[in-house]
């Protein structure tokens, strides 16, 4: 556990360095922002969530960095925080807190945007809750540290913000044959 943590807060260090380390030249065509909103997540079997779940509601946040590769084309990473997981219909959750770092392509026409990606998502740290009482996860319980969602996203662009919508699908069974699927619903400042 304290390894993936460190190896996390590595991760957020050298992402902020290199956005910060950008010299005179790519500043003209770079845009860095924060970006923050709703997060609709859920874990599902062959596309459909497991008969006693429902999704969970919860919300992200981060920066990202972008740089114009042509001139409707950019390449973006980002720096995120998320709770994925799913809530029990007879009362209880399983949160998995996350760290991710998308990766997209966006393709902007005017203020309009589409973009597409795949992220590496590490979790933090896991949390089950049944009714009042809240469990740590035994050795055998525990969810997987890693998953590497794709998403597709559309937004539009007014002056410095951006409302935007991304849907991810994971790729990788984050516990008993579950995978992760969420939207993230939010905005984003530019500067």
């Amino acid at each position: 556990m304290k390894k993936k943590v460190l190896f996390t807060i590595i991760l957020a260090v050298v992402f902020i360095t290199a956005t910060l380390a950008q010299n005179k030249e790519s500043e003209k065509n770079m845009v860095s922002g924060i970006r923050a909103g709703w997060h609709y997540a859920t874990l599902v079997k062959d596309g459909a969530e497991p008969y006693s779940a429902d999704p969970l509601n919860s919300f992200y946040v981060g920066f990202f960095n972008e740089n114009k590769i042509a001139p409707m084309f950019h390449f973006g990473k980002g720096l995120e925080y998320f709770q994925n997981g799913l809530s029990y219909t007879g009362g209880g959750e399983r949160i998995l807190h996350t760290v991710s770092v998308p990766l997209y392509l966006k393709l902007k026409i005017g203020p309009v945007f589409g973009l597409g990606g795949i992220a590496g998502n590490f979790k933090v740290s896991e949390k089950f809750s049944a009714g009042d009482y809240e469990i740590s996860p035994t050795e055998g319980d525990k969810s997987n540290w890693f998953d590497a969602p794709v998403f597709l996203g559309a937004g539009v662009k007014i002056f410095f913000v951006s409302v935007e919508a991304r849907y991810h699908w994971g790729l990788i069974e984050v516990r008993n044959g579950l995978k992760s699927q969420y939207l993230q619903v939010g905005a984003a400042v530019s500067f």
